[in-house]
């Protein structure tokens, strides 16, 4: 068969724990999958494995740093001038930072990795998205811990890296409903996943406590294949077909609180996205 004769997945964060599991599984599950990561030795290795493994019909690579505006664009201008479709979008990379931390352009780095830059690549991506087309973005259930105005980080006096990755995981959460909405009428759909606490390096806290804590609580860690099933749930099962709107967990979707679902203040982080899209 012909690259072309496959259906489509793109995943972010290709090359983390998560993310090779979701690629390995998508492809053994006939789908050509577009791997996405920024550029290091160990990416590239991952990459070069793959394509040893499937071939090239079936495995390609996209160069992108989700913490660079230029970086998205340039991503996104390459696939909507190579693809025809998009049948399944995983937006799986995320990070939690050691300190705080600015963008080249601008950007608190939470905000922009875990936020800004997933919605920004969704959105500029859609001429891709066709109806049956799946979105399917990793969210925390940290989110509940974070607020709309933190979103706009603290002065650096106060900042806190836990409360500013809620945040962004909160303001995520409602850019994607946000899109749900507005791209149901067209069917696609647009669902989030809580992979729950995984046994990957996001978790380090990079202080003393990591040895102590590797011995005490990773055993109760989940495993990459294991945070990895929901997200795939969501983006291959017939079940969830015309379904959106969702956060699911263990393959269940969750409740989410109407506190979150009618968020005072989730006008204001769809103009701040809208004002980020609009300079492109």
């Amino acid at each position: 068969m012909k690259a072309n004769d496959f259906p489509v997945a793109l995943v972010t964060g290709a090359n983390g724990g998560i993310g090779r599991i979701l690629c390995t599984t998508l492809i053994q599950s006939g789908y050509r999958v577009i791997l996405s990561f920024r550029k290091s030795d160990r990416s590239l290795a991952f990459y070069n494995q793959m394509l040893q493994e499937y071939g090239r019909e079936r495995v390609e690579s996209l160069e992108m740093d989700l913490s660079s505006v230029t970086s998205i664009k340039k991503a996104t201008q390459y696939l909507l001038q190579k693809e025809t479709r998009l049948d399944v979008l995983i937006n799986n990379a995320g990070m939690l930072g050691n300190k705080r931390e600015n963008t080249n352009e601008g950007y608190e780095m939470h905000n922009m990795v875990n936020c800004l830059g997933p919605t920004l690549f969704t959105y500029m991506l859609r001429p891709l998205l066709k109806p049956g087309s799946r979105v399917v973005t990793t969210v925390s259930v940290v989110l509940y811990y974070g607020s709309i105005p933190d979103f706009f980080p603290y002065p650096p006096i106060r900042y806190n890296r836990f409360r500013q990755y809620a945040c962004s995981k909160l303001a995520l959460t409602l850019l994607c409903l946000r899109l749900s909405e507005l791209w149901e009428k067209d069917g696609i759909t647009v669902n989030m996943v809580d992979p729950g606490v995984v046994d990957t390096p996001i978790i380090n806290i990079h202080k003393w406590i990591d040895p102590l804590a590797d011995v005490l609580f990773r055993p109760l860690i989940r495993t990459p294949e294991q945070g990895a099933a929901t997200s795939l749930y969501l983006a291959t099962h017939t079940a969830l077909e015309g379904v959106t709107g969702g956060i699911y967990k263990d393959m269940t979707v969750c409740n989410l609180p109407e506190r979150i679902r009618s968020y005072q203040q989730a006008d204001n982080v769809w103009r701040f996205f809208l004002d980020l899209h609009s300079k492109q």
